[in-house]
């Protein structure tokens, strides 16, 4: 019962490491392809499996830091898509 729980707080952790990590990078270097992003959050979810020794939950980890990297991804890629709306509409108000 009490490794259910670590376990727990590793993935939580890991999750949240990925999704601050992700948006990060993705808001402040959006030239970088989402795809490499999402590779690298990937790879963290293997070497997490490995360092902890959970190596049956290799691919839920993989898959876990992939899905939470691209909404990460998507959310940041919408704030910036909003900031550019805003902008234009400043804009065209001062043309007015």
């Amino acid at each position: 019962m009490e490794s259910f729980i670590l376990l727990g707080v590793y993935f939580l952790l890991m999750g949240s490491i990925v999704l601050l990590f992700s948006g990060l990078v993705s808001f402040f270097l959006p030239k970088i392809h989402f795809l490499a992003v999402a590779g690298i959050s990937g790879l963290l979810g293997v070497i997490f499996s490995y360092f902890y020794g959970y190596n049956r939950l290799l691919l839920f980890a993989v898959i876990f830091n992939v899905v939470l990297s691209l909404i990460a991804i998507g959310l940041a890629k919408y704030g910036r898509y909003l900031k550019h709306k805003a902008e234009c509409e400043m804009a065209a108000d001062e043309l007015i």
